[in-house]
């Protein structure tokens, strides 16, 4: 019994700190992943607002070129007949067209923006899955190595000295089975011949039944 006592004292002392270490390790690997996550979240959020900010910013550019277009229109039609009113329409197709420009460019750089934004979300998601595989991967091969330590003990492994033990026993119990005699030894003689004068009697009187039956 002292044998597997100490067997179960190496393999629990050395599992507890291989879990210790797994612990400590897979905390710290799972908080950044965490960290890393909610940054992501983060910036997914922000990314919906970009593509609102973006839509608008298009739409409003929209409405700026048609009202240039407009006001040209309407300035082209007053003409000289009305100075006065197609100077107007020239100023005010003059500021829709400044603040178009003005809108293309902060929509363009908008657009940029939620590019380089979609593309690094891309990035953190991919490394985040690579890490995950690692994580995966690395307690995975500790868990063997360290399992395969913890049944180590002064040289011998634990399964080598359980093998032994069976390989004891199996001898203990060849040995046991050496004692036993054949079955047929323990025939008592006494009853054998008696059985064996009953089995002559009875062939004895076949015998004699077709010796009759022969006569007839």
């Amino acid at each position: 019994m002292r044998i597997f006592k100490r067997i179960n004292a190496t393999i629990q002392s050395n599992f507890n700190l291989f879990l210790d270490q797994i612990e400590n390790h897979e905390a710290l690997v799972t908080e950044a992943m965490h960290e890393v996550k909610a940054a992501s979240a983060q910036a997914t959020a922000r990314l919906a607002r970009l593509q609102q900010d973006e839509d608008k910013l298009a739409a409003r550019l929209a409405e700026l070129r048609k009202d240039a277009v407009q006001w040209k229109d309407r300035a082209l039609k007053a003409g000289t007949q009305d100075e006065a009113r197609a100077l107007e329409c020239i100023r005010r197709m003059t500021r829709a067209k400044e603040e178009a420009a003005s809108t293309e460019s902060q929509l363009t750089k908008a657009q940029e923006l939620r590019a380089r934004l979609v593309e690094d979300l891309r990035g953190i998601q991919s490394r985040l899955d690579e890490l995950q595989r690692k994580k995966h991967t690395l307690a995975t091969r500790q868990f063997r190595a360290e399992a395969m330590k913890a049944i180590q003990s002064d040289g011998t492994t634990a399964l080598d000295e359980i093998t032994g033990i069976f390989d004891r026993w199996e001898t203990r119990v060849s040995e046991a089975e050496g004692y036993v005699a054949d079955p047929a030894l323990l025939t008592d003689d006494f009853e054998l011949a008696y059985k064996q004068k009953e089995d002559d009697e009875g062939l004895r009187a076949t015998l004699l039944e077709l010796m009759a039956e022969a006569k007839h």
